[in-house]
């Protein structure tokens, strides 16, 4: 891989770390005034228009027909869908509902090891030594910024509920990461994500319409409609193209490790917009995780699966 390209896909990388680490905030105001599953109705369809719109494009310039990717992998694709849209989307929604926000971030820094722990045990991503102690580098350096602000962590019986699901969110969302680069050999990370969205959609909306009717309307303004539009658009439909393509060139475990970076932008995030507090502590545990990249950077090419 050429120094330029390599730089292109932590550019990439960067952004949607910026992205989902500002989706946290912004999607604030739209839990406010609307049930989760409500939400996901209008967030994941907004998702699902960009996404077809480029996919659109993307084929028609590839002079193929909409749906080709599913005539040749029809069922891997309906499975990933199935998998990081339905799944993880659930467990996710669900879980930060029911627990408190250090919690689930805590519970979801995990994520990189279950992608690693599935890349190895499949044989997609084998490592070498120096880059699992980047990446524990990185999951401690979370742990710290989450627990860093201890106030914000319950690990009670009330919220047990909560951060079983949280758990379970971290590992479909690894092995989602994880089970991305195979088909990503075959199919444009942007068919992946687009079509396998269009088939969790119904299951999304089965779940969602029964809540329609306790949305609070008269909240509903401008800034709600646009957290729905940024996080539609870009957290759950541009910037997990960008994650998709960055699995097909670097690997699952070294992608999901960027991951880790959500928790240092969504600590400034939510000070920056909801005037959330910042301690010492958080800062180390940013730092911790800086190293903990930089560790992995240095060992930027995984070992070669032998199958």
């Amino acid at each position: 891989m050429s120094r330029t390209t390599d730089r292109k896909n932590d550019l990439a990388l960067l952004f949607t770390i910026l992205v989902w680490g500002f989706n946290f905030p912004v999607i604030k105001a739209t839990l406010a005034v609307m049930h989760p599953h409500a939400m996901n109705v209008f967030r994941l369809s907004v998702s699902a228009l960009a996404l077809g719109i480029l996919h659109y494009a993307r084929q028609r310039h590839r002079e193929e027909t909409f749906f080709a990717p599913l005539r040749t992998h029809g069922w891997q694709i309906i499975g990933l869908g199935l998998l990081g849209y339905l799944c993880y989307q659930f467990c996710f929604i669900v879980g930060v509902n029911n627990t408190t926000a250090g919690s689930a971030a805590l519970i979801m820094a995990s994520s990189p090891l279950w992608t690693a722990v599935f890349g190895h045990v499949f044989r997609f991503d084998v490592l070498r030594r120096t880059a699992w102690v980047g990446l524990l580098i990185t999951l401690a350096g979370a742990a710290v910024i989450v627990g860093g602000g201890a106030r914000a962590i319950d690990f009670g019986d009330a919220s047990f509920f909560g951060n079983l699901l949280m758990l379970a969110g971290a590992v479909f969302w690894g092995a989602y990461t994880a089970f991305s680069k195979p088909l990503s050999r075959h199919i444009t990370p942007l068919g992946i994500t687009f079509l396998g969205l269009l088939f969790a959609l119904p299951f999304l909306y089965a779940l969602g319409l029964p809540y329609m009717s306790t949305i609070q309307w008269g909240n509903v303004d401008g800034w709600v409609w646009s957290a729905i539009l940024f996080s539609g658009g870009l957290s759950t439909g541009i910037a997990i193209v960008l994650w998709n393509q960055a699995v097909k060139h670097v690997g699952p475990a070294l992608t999901a490790v960027f991951g880790n970076l959500v928790p240092v932008v969504a600590l400034f995030s939510g000070m920056w917009l909801l005037d959330e507090t910042v301690t010492p502590v958080q800062l180390a545990g940013g730092a911790l995780i800086l190293g903990g990249l930089f560790v992995i950077r240095r060992t930027r090419q995984p070992v070669v699966p032998s199958v």
